[in-house]
């Protein structure tokens, strides 16, 4: 007995170091599989020809401003914008005279905004801007290299790293073949039940976390990016965290750029009327589908269901055309107006009310209580985790809604979220951090709605699919 279990401990043991190999070729591999001892290598030599490198690359940059900048300068002075062309006669004559190019005069250029959009201004602009940007980037990696000239800096660290990306392939084949020897010995003196337990937890646990940051890092990547500067996005290799996060000056800067405060508020309208009128005839579509009778009802709601296998895309020519003989095109009106019913809502509400015991029904109609009291005071209390599923679903679908509102909306003024952030990308150019600062403008509300309410939106699901 003694022997056994000293055996399975053995084994676990076994497992254990396997598992941790395993996790230290990964991270190796990750970091330092496909690294050249050379690139760690930090001394005056290779700082020189890393300076050397920064400074050419700045001097491509600046002869590649030319082009752009002479294009803006001329279109802005025929078409009498001296306002816009004034920083960029400064940038020329910088130039023109061999003078360094400061982060002052970078930040001027990269606050230049389009005046008309047009097709000659807005990709010579964010040409401009990204050759100011390496200028700017490369100046300051060389003065930084040129500084620490004849210095110690950051050699003992490049040493480390140099002796770690210096282990050859065949020692990570080996790390690899130890682990799996490891686990096989391990499971080979402990395959009892709980074993095979641990490590199927083991698995499912690190595909879980896998998966979880597949999908979060998007997200993250976004929201991150929004605090970076210009010149951290621009940053290769991409640079993970930004310096400051604190710094929301990309959101403020992205507000002046485009009207977002309005697109907001569009949003919150059209979602607000868009739910309420969706939810009372949903409501009323499913109390009349599940409790009233008369002819042709399991008929019409055949048809019904099967309308569901049309795509909305289908339809946009028959909504766009009743929209624009309504009146409503360019409007907030016409985001609602096609969207004031549903029938996978109204799917979910009447398996829902078909699940409470027609007992209940005609208990309330001998005392009295008519159909529209019933459907009020009874009925819609009790199907509230379906209604809130209702609720939330059709927030998400209207807050997030692009194609209908690109095709009737065409002022400024009435544009949604969504759409708003799909002009400013053209607007934004190369701005990529105002980009992301909008995104998760966007973004961000819809995230915390369903991360506060996703237990309702899946268990409301489940429970109007029990009956049907």
């Amino acid at each position: 007995m003694k022997n056994n279990k000293k055996t399975r401990s053995l084994g676990s043991c076994l497992v254990i170091a396997g598992l941790i190999c395993l996790v230290i070729f990964a991270v190796g591999m990750l970091v330092y599989g496909n690294a050249d001892p050379a690139d760690y290598t930090v001394n005056d030599e290779t700082r020189q020809e890393a300076i050397k490198a920064a400074e050419d690359a700045a001097a491509q940059a600046r002869n590649a401003v030319s082009a752009p900048l002479n294009d803006l300068i001329s279109y802005y002075q025929s078409v009498g914008y001296q306002d816009a062309a004034a920083p960029l006669l400064d940038l020329k004559a910088k130039i023109d005279a061999g003078e360094a190019i400061t982060e002052e005069t970078n930040r001027v250029i990269q606050a230049i905004r389009s005046v008309d959009g047009v097709e000659n201004e807005v990709p010579r602009i964010s040409n401009l801007q990204r050759q100011m940007n390496a200028i700017v980037r490369n100046s300051q990696e060389a003065e930084r290299l040129r500084a620490s000239l004849g210095t110690q800096d950051g050699v003992a660290a490049a040493r480390r790293q140099a002796a770690l990306a210096g282990i050859s392939s065949t020692a990570w084949l080996l790390l690899i073949a130890l682990s799996l020897v490891l686990l096989a010995l391990g499971f080979y003196f402990n395959h009892g039940y709980a074993m095979k337990q641990a490590l199927g937890k083991v698995l499912l646990y690190t595909l879980l976390v896998i998966g979880g940051i597949i999908m979060i890092f998007p997200f993250y990547w976004m929201i991150s990016s929004s605090l970076k500067t210009r010149q951290e996005v621009g940053l290769f290799p991409p640079q993970f965290v930004p310096g400051n996060w604190l710094n929301f000056e990309n959101y403020r800067l992205a507000s002046n750029t485009a009207p977002f405060a309005q697109y907001f508020l569009n949003s919150v309208l059209v979602c607000f009327f868009s739910v309420l009128i969706v939810t009372v005839t949903t409501i009323l579509a499913s109390f009349a589908f599940s409790r009233l009778q008369f002819p042709g009802r399991e008929l019409i709601f055949s048809a019904l269901l099967s309308m569901m296998m049309l795509p909305f895309e289908m339809l946009v020519i028959t909504n766009y055309s009743t929209v624009i003989r309504l009146g409503f095109n360019d409007s907030l009106p016409a985001l609602v107006f096609p969207f004031i019913s549903s029938i996978f809502y109204t799917y979910i509400m009447r398996n829902f009310f078909a699940s409470i015991p027609d007992s209940l029904y005609w208990s309330a109609r001998v005392d009295g209580c008519s159909n529209w009291r019933y459907l009020w005071k009874v009925m819609v209390p009790i199907a509230r985790p379906s209604l809130v599923t209702v609720v939330l679903l059709n927030a998400l679908a209207s807050w997030n809604s692009f194609m209908w509102p690109l095709l009737v909306i065409k002022s400024t003024v009435n544009r949604t979220l969504p759409f708003g952030l799909y002009a400013f990308t053209t607007e934004a150019g190369s701005y990529q951090e105002l980009i992301m600062a909008a995104s998760t403008i966007v973004v961000l509300p819809m995230i915390i709605l369903f991360l506060f309410c996703r237990k309702q939106i899946l268990n409301g699901v489940a429970r109007g699919g029990i009956k049907g």
